[in-house]
C-alpha cells in the first residue's frame, strides 16, 4: 500500500528515481534530433514564421518616406487585460523556482542528501533552470545570436531585416528574438510534474500544457516573437532538463554500485 504522506508530496525520501522518461537516454536524443530537425525546417521555409505572425499584424498605411515593407502594429501588445496575463506568467517561473529551492533547502536541513530522490531532482531542477532560461538563452542566444524580433522587423512596421530562425545576424545589437526567454522559462514547469502527488500528475499535466501553449502564443499575438522563437525556447529546456537528469542518475547509478 502507498504511503499517504509520501503520496501527498509527489516522492517520499529514498532513492526511487523521480525522474522517469527524463533520465532515458532515448528521450534525451529525441529531444536533441527533434530540435536540430525544427531549427532546420524553421530555418529553411522561414514563411512559416512570416504567415504566423501576419495572423496577429494589423496592416497600416505606411507614413510617406517609410522604409518598412509594411506598417501597422499587433493590436494583442495594446491589450492591457492581455498585458497583465503575460507579466503574471512572465514571473510565474520565477517564483516556483524560488518555492523549489525552499523544497530542496529543507530537505537539506532535514539531513536529505544526494541519494534522496526529491533532493536530487529538486536540486537538477534548479540547475536546468539556471543553465537553461538564464544561462544558454537569456545570457547567450538572445543577446549574441542578433534575430530581430517581429515588431522590430520591416515586414511588420519595423525597419531592421527579418532574419531566419536559428541563422546568427549582427542586425539586432541585444535582447534579441532568438529564442524566446519567456517560452523557455515557463516550459521548464513541465519538467516539475513529477514533484505532484500521483493523483493530480494528470491534471497538472494538462494545466501546464495549456499555460505553456498561452504562455507562447501571446508572445508571437504581440510582435515580441516569431512561433520558431517559441518553440525552439520551449524546447531547448526541456533538452537541458533531460541532458542533466541522465547525467545524476549515471552519477548517482555509479556512486551506489561503489
Amino acid at each position: 500500500m502507498t504511503n499517504s504522506r509520501q503520496d501527498s508530496v509527489g516522492c517520499g525520501a529514498g532513492s526511487t528515481s523521480l525522474f522517469g522518461l527524463w533520465a532515458d537516454p532515448v528521450l534525451l536524443l529525441a529531444l536533441m534530433a527533434l530540435w536540430i530537425a525544427l531549427a532546420l525546417v524553421f530555418n529553411g521555409e522561414p514563411e512559416i514564421d512570416q504567415a504566423i505572425s501576419s495572423m496577429f499584424f494589423a496592416a497600416q498605411a505606411c507614413a510617406q518616406g517609410s522604409q518598412a515593407s509594411a506598417c501597422g502594429v499587433f493590436p494583442a501588445a495594446a491589450n492591457a487585460w492581455l498585458g497583465a496575463i503575460r507579466s503574471f506568467f512572465h514571473y510565474l517561473p520565477v517564483v516556483v523556482a524560488i518555492v523549489v529551492m525552499a523544497i530542496l533547502a529543507r530537505d537539506l536541513a532535514a539531513g536529505r542528501r544526494f541519494g534522496d530522490a526529491r533532493v536530487r531532482f529538486t536540486a537538477t531542477a534548479i540547475v536546468a533552470f539556471l543553465i537553461g532560461p538564464g544561462l544558454i538563452v537569456n545570457v547567450f542566444l538572445k543577446e549574441y545570436w542578433g534575430r530581430p524580433r517581429p515588431a522590430s522587423t520591416d515586414l511588420f512596421g519595423g525597419l531592421l531585416p527579418f532574419v531566419p530562425a536559428g541563422e546568427w545576424s549582427n542586425a539586432c545589437p541585444n535582447n534579441c528574438s532568438f529564442v524566446s526567454g519567456e517560452a523557455s522559462s515557463i516550459f521548464w514547469l513541465i519538467c516539475l510534474i513529477p514533484l505532484w502527488p500521483k493523483r493530480l500528475r494528470g491534471r497538472a499535466a494538462l494545466a501546464i500544457g495549456a499555460i505553456c501553449v498561452f504562455t507562447a502564443s501571446l508572445r508571437v499575438a504581440f510582435g515580441g516573437h516569431y512561433f520558431s522563437d517559441v518553440v525552439l525556447g520551449g524546447l531547448s529546456t526541456l533538452l537541458v532538463f533531460a541532458a542533466l537528469a541522465v547525467l545524476v542518475e549515471r552519477v548517482f547509478a555509479a556512486t551506489t554500485r561503489m
